[in-house]
């Protein structure tokens, strides 16, 4: 989703300024492409490799530009001072590291407790797990030194964890408290699924990338851009995801606080997804967008060509984010890229995307089906409605939200289409 950035003036009715933007996620994309492609042809790196390796190509790329060029960590937001306001104190080092091992652990019995997480669907998360814990457990301790001195507020969410689980003392107030769990909660569940779409994503455009370069300029080709825009989106979901840090202002700032906001949501990612789409809202039919307008190559090149922009505009809107994308949390309100235009483009462009490709309005099986099909999706588009809905009642708490909202609803593409036509 959607950080309290520097206040600077601004010209009226100026655009207020992104989190992230959107320039420097091009940048950290191309990165990650040009990673992809210089390893496309390795024969001892699978899919799941490839991907984190792109990935950390992004991170790399935007956390240098963030920390040396931006400087976010000085930002109010990110509540550090720009040098040591207080000793450096072990004792608290000690209690944060605690408390990171017990939410480490506790993920982790979840894991192993709840079946979805068993068998070998996500074994190329268990091996990033595996890949980055040395890295996490000798960075911890020195992260943490690093922020105990420089952290405007000396008890944040975990000391104050911390002092919970060490000493039974209760906190005075509970809400940094829910917001690290949720925050945690969001990436135990979403991460999993990154790294495991990233993976299978990678092997995908490694293969159609291959056959698009034989076959130029036919169907092959919408595929190549498809599993590219996906394999984009799905880059900057790991990163996102994998960088939840103060010192780069990517921070959870709050979490969705509704039963409703969460359901909508995890409804829409598996296990949930499949039993929903096949079981209850199905859309698809039997004719492809491309079968459908065979006999008319004109309209076919036109119709994949909107299928292409939409998917590239839904990726572009994750890209966006930079290193702050995330479902079910705050973590900084973003104005750029396609947000600059409308609040909602990522659910816009992939839903339009969804009624063109599987065009479940054509039925060879008669009208009843292409009824029951488009009803169907017709659910689909209202849990994502339901979600922009849920996501906007909670950005709202945030001041820079609201006048980003405002914003759009002077000069986005609604309003501006209504000025047109009086």
């Amino acid at each position: 989703m959607n950080s309290t950035i520097d206040t600077v003036a601004q010209a009226p009715d100026a655009r207020p300024r992104s989190a992230a933007p959107f320039s420097v996620g091009l940048v950290g994309i191309a990165a990650g492409l040009l990673t992809l492609w210089l390893l496309r042809n390795s024969t001892t790196l699978d899919g799941a490799t490839r991907g984190v390796l792109a990935s950390l190509a992004i991170i790399a790329t935007i956390a240098l530009h963030d920390l040396f060029v931006a400087r976010v960590y000085l930002r109010p937001s990110a509540g550090l001072a720009g040098h040591a306001v207080r000793p450096l104190s072990v004792a608290r080092v000690a209690v944060r590291l605690a408390a990171l091992a017990s939410i480490y652990a506790g993920i982790g019995l979840l894991y192993f407790l709840l079946p979805e997480y068993q068998g070998t669907f996500y074994e190329p998360y268990w091996t990033l797990l595996r890949t980055l814990a040395p890295y996490v457990i000798v960075a911890a301790p020195f992260y943490f030194a690093w922020m105990d001195r420089r952290q405007r507020d000396t008890d944040d969410a975990y000391l104050v964890w911390g002092r919970l689980l060490l000493r039974g003392e209760r906190p005075a107030n509970w809400r940094p408290l829910r917001e690290m769990l949720a925050g945690w909660m969001v990436k135990a569940f979403f991460l999993p699924l990154m790294t495991v779409y990233l993976s299978t994503n990678a092997d995908h455009l490694n293969g159609s990338l291959n056959t698009a370069l034989n076959a130029p300029f036919t169907l092959d080709s919408f595929r190549f851009m498809y599993d590219l825009s996906y394999s984009m989106d799905l880059m900057f979901g790991t990163v996102g995801y994998l960088c939840t840090f103060r010192i780069l202002d990517s921070h959870v700032r709050s979490a969705e606080p509704t039963t409703l906001g969460w359901l909508v949501a995890l409804i829409c990612y598996q296990p949930f997804w499949s039993v929903m789409a096949n079981q209850y809202l199905r859309y698809e039919g039997s004719v492809f967008w491309d079968n459908w307008l065979i006999s008319m190559p004109t309209l076919r090149i036109v119709w994949g060509v909107v299928i292409v922009a939409l998917l590239l505009c839904y990726a572009s809107s994750t890209i966006s984010f930079g290193l702050r994308f995330s479902n079910l949390t705050n973590r900084g309100i973003i104005t750029s890229g396609p947000y600059r235009f409308t609040k909602h483009p990522a659910y816009i462009s992939k839903n339009l995307s969804y009624w063109m490709i599987s065009v479940p309005f054509i039925e060879p099986l008669g009208w009843r089906v292409a009824l029951m099909h488009c009803t169907g999706l017709i659910g689909i588009n209202l849990l994502y409605f339901l979600r922009a809905k849920t996501e906007e009642r909670h950005l709202m708490n945030d001041p820079e939200y609201r006048a980003y909202a405002e914003w759009i609803g002077r000069n986005g593409v609604v309003a501006r289409v209504l000025r047109v036509f009086g």
